[in-house]
């Protein structure tokens, strides 16, 4: 009877933390949940809405974990909310000379695969992932070229989460 309910209590909390890899919907309303919790989406936002660029750069640098003023602003990015972000991203890497600047726009999987695949590999500062493996990580699945949701942001940055913490890389936040 023991061994029934430690084995209950264990699946139970496993789908309760939703850190499990079976591509089910839980897993995907886990990692919406889980970015509400750390403040990277606001409740009133529809997971299934694509998501802006800024926003979505937002979160690649909170979770880069960095601070530092007095940065150039990317052209494009100038006046906006965001623009403290752009000017980081710009400065770490995380930003190449083939992005363009869109803060209000929606982005490509492929795009955001990039941001994050730059973030986690400039951090190590060493080759840890490809865009094209970021970009399996996407909860639903998509089309690179197609425009990403909140939904598919959460996967991606969550990913990112959990490289960080086995790789014991240190986030301050921004």
């Amino acid at each position: 009877m023991l061994v029934i309910i430690a084995a209950v209590s264990f699946c139970g909390g496993m789908l309760v933390s939703g850190k499990y890899e079976t591509g089910t919907a839980f897993a995907d309303k886990g990692d919406v949940e889980w970015a509400r919790s750390v403040g990277y989406i606001k409740d009133s936002i529809d997971p299934k809405a694509e998501i802006p660029q800024a926003e979505f750069m937002k979160m690649v640098m909170e979770e880069y974990g960095e601070k530092q003023g007095g940065l150039r602003v990317p052209t494009g990015a100038e006046n906006h909310w965001a623009s403290e972000y752009y000017a980081l991203a710009q400065a770490k890497g995380v930003i190449d000379c083939s992005c363009q600047i869109k803060p209000d726009f929606p982005l490509t999987l492929k795009e955001a695969a990039k941001f994050v695949m730059l973030g986690i590999n400039r951090k190590g500062n060493e080759q840890v992932v490809s865009w094209e493996e970021v970009e399996s990580w996407a909860k639903p699945a998509g089309d690179a070229e197609q425009n990403i949701t909140y939904e598919q942001a959460a996967s991606l940055i969550r990913k990112m989460d959990d490289i960080y913490t086995e790789k014991e890389w240190k986030v301050e936040g921004i």
